[in-house]
C-alpha cells in the first residue's frame, strides 16, 4: 500500500536524509528505530499519509484517525523529549505523530517497541499495535456512510462540543454533517465550530468543514447577521492557507462563487 501522500505543501515533511543521518539520530535519542520506520523516512522524511486511520489490534475492531507521521529530525521525532517533558509523559516513549494533546508513540518498555495512542485531556491510553510493522499494515482509509436513522440522530451542542474537542475524526465528521439537516440549527454556534475546526490537524475534518461552508455560504451571506458572515469569512481565510491543495482550491471557489455578496 502506498503510505505517503503526494501533497506538495507538506508541513510535516523534512529534508531528505541518509542512513548515516539516521544512525546519528539513533545515537542522539538513545533508541533503535524500527527498521520499517527507517525505510519509510528514507523514501520520504515525514509528511501527510495517503490514509486517514489505523485499525486497533483488539477484540472489538475500532479505528483511530491519523493523517501524518513525523520525519527523522526536527521538527519531528527529535522533538519527542521536549513534548514528553512538557506534558509529563513517560521517558520510555518516542512520539512519532500527533498535535496538541494527542499523540502516537513507540513504547520502548519491550525489546520490540509497540505503538500506543495517548489522549492527554481524557487520560486515554490505547495500545494500537504490537509493533510499528503491524501499525503500518493496519493503516487504512475509512469512509462514513449514513442511514436515514443516523441522519436523524440528534446531539446537543454540549455533547457536540465534547466530540469536536476529541480525536474520533469519523464521529466529528458525522456530527458536523448531521447538523445540516437540523431545521432549528443555531447558525452562530455552527459557524463558530466551523471556524474552530478550520485549522484542525486532521485532513478529513478540514475537508468536512470546507464542505459545510460551501453548503451554507449562500444562506449565511443572505442573512442580516453580520457576526455569522464574519465567522464564515474567517474560516474561509484559514482554509485559503491550508496545506492541502484541494481544500485551498475549494475555499477559493466558494469565495469566487459568492464574490458579489462578499463585497456588499
Amino acid at each position: 500500500m502506498k503510505i505517503w501522500s503526494e501533497e506538495t505543501e507538506d508541513i510535516y515533511r523534512l529534508p531528505e536524509i541518509s542512513q548515516e543521518d539516521i544512525n546519528h539520530i539513533e545515537k542522539e535519542i538513545k533508541k533503535d528505530l524500527p527498521e520499517s520506520y527507517k525505510e519509510l523516512v528514507l523514501q520520504k522524511n515525514g509528511g501527510y499519509l495517503n490514509v486517514n486511520s489505523v485499525l486497533i489490534e483488539k477484540g472489538n475492531l475500532d479505528y483511530i484517525g491519523i493523517d501524518h507521521i513525523y520525519g527523522a529530525g526536527s521538527p519531528g521525532i527529535l522533538d519527542s523529549p521536549s513534548v514528553i517533558k512538557e506534558w509529563g509523559l513517560p521517558d520510555h516513549l518516542l512520539i512519532f505523530s500527533g498535535e496538541g494533546n494527542y499523540w502516537f508513540a513507540l513504547d520502548y518498555t519491550a525489546n520490540t517497541p509497540s505503538v500506543i495512542y495517548i489522549e492527554q485531556e481524557s487520560n486515554k491510553l490505547v495500545k494500537v499495535a504490537n509493533s510499528f510493522d503491524s501499525f503500518l499494515k493496519n493503516l487504512s482509509t475509512t469512509t462514513t456512510t449514513f442511514t436515514d436513522d443516523e441522519l436523524d440522530m440528534k446531539w446537543s451542542k454540549k455533547e457536540s462540543d465534547k466530540i469536536f474537542s476529541g480525536n474520533d475524526y469519523t464521529l466529528i465528521e458525522e456530527v458536523l454533517l448531521s447538523f445540516q439537516y437540523d431545521e432549528n440549527l443555531d447558525m452562530n454556534w455552527y459557524m463558530t465550530k466551523a471556524l474552530e475546526l478550520s485549522t484542525h490537524p486532521n485532513l478529513m475534518v478540514r475537508e468536512v468543514v470546507v464542505s459545510i461552508l460551501r453548503n451554507n455560504a449562500e444562506e449565511v451571506l443572505a442573512e442580516a447577521d453580520l457576526t455569522n458572515q464574519e465567522l464564515l469569512l474567517k474560516a474561509l481565510r484559514n482554509l485559503l492557507e491550508d496545506p492541502n491543495h484541494d481544500i485551498k482550491n475549494e475555499a477559493e471557489d466558494i469565495i469566487e462563487s459568492n464574490i458579489k455578496k462578499l463585497k456588499r
